[in-house]
């Protein structure tokens, strides 16, 4: 009789706590167990687009600076290239001067920092002659900087001119356009010989020579920096 009578007690707990259950989940979620499930979703939430930000300022700082030292390896290349094959001939300057290499250097005061932007005049035989023109491998091209027309900084810039004439002498004419605004320093020294001695400032009307070694110091403004010397294959005729 008393394992009938525990047998009836215990079903009958049961079925008041099973009562209790479901009356519990009819009712729905306590305020506590809401907010506490808030905040759990909120701090994954958090989690992951902090997560996600990160990742994407990451991502883009790497664009950047990717950009960045694919647009240097270019300028440095182009600009090593025209300096190589740099070429100058006497008789061809007369009555003004056609042919020459005129490199100067330039400064210039940022904040409290101070650049050096310096530019370079050419003749060089890198021209890649258009169909039906006069033009030969031999042009006229050009460095040098303008200030941003907004804000602090410089503007690199590249001036090309194709045919050359006695009409128009060295450093004037042609066709200008930007390379980059990125551009914090562009340094340019010149070495005679192969020695020890190096020049800020070349010009081979008046030195009747062109320069045998070139360094070239380019610095962005991410705080990169590239550097390389270039030999001049050519001498003055």
């Amino acid at each position: 009789m008393n394992d009938g009578s525990e047998t009836g007690v215990r079903s009958s707990e049961f079925k008041t706590r099973s009562r209790g259950s479901v009356a519990r989940l009819r009712n729905g979620f306590t305020l506590l167990e809401v907010l506490i499930a808030v905040a759990i979703m909120a701090g994954i939430v958090t989690v992951i687009y902090s997560s996600f930000f990160t990742t994407s300022r990451n991502i883009e700082q790497a664009e950047t600076i990717r950009d960045s030292s694919d647009m240097a390896r270019t300028l440095m290349q182009r600009l090593s290239n025209d300096i190589t094959n740099a070429y100058a001939k006497q008789i061809m300057n007369s009555p003004a001067i056609v042919t020459a290499l005129i490199g100067k250097k330039e400064e210039a005061q940022t904040g409290d920092v101070k650049s050096r932007y310096d530019n370079i005049t050419m003749t060089t035989l890198t021209n890649t002659r258009r169909l039906n023109s006069k033009e030969t491998e031999l042009w006229e091209v050009g460095y040098f900087f303008k200030q941003k027309p907004e804000g602090p900084g410089y503007i690199l810039m590249r001036r090309e001119k194709r045919e050359l004439s006695k009409d128009v002498p060295a450093g004037e004419g042609g066709f200008e356009y930007e390379i980059s605004d990125r551009v914090k320093s562009l340094q340019l020294r010149y070495n005679a010989t192969g020695g020890n001695t190096w020049l800020d400032d070349w010009n081979s009307t008046s030195r009747n020579s062109l320069p045998k070694i070139v360094e070239i110091a380019l610095t962005l403004e991410s705080g990169m920096t590239y550097s390389m010397y270039v030999e001049v294959k050519n001498k003055l005729l």
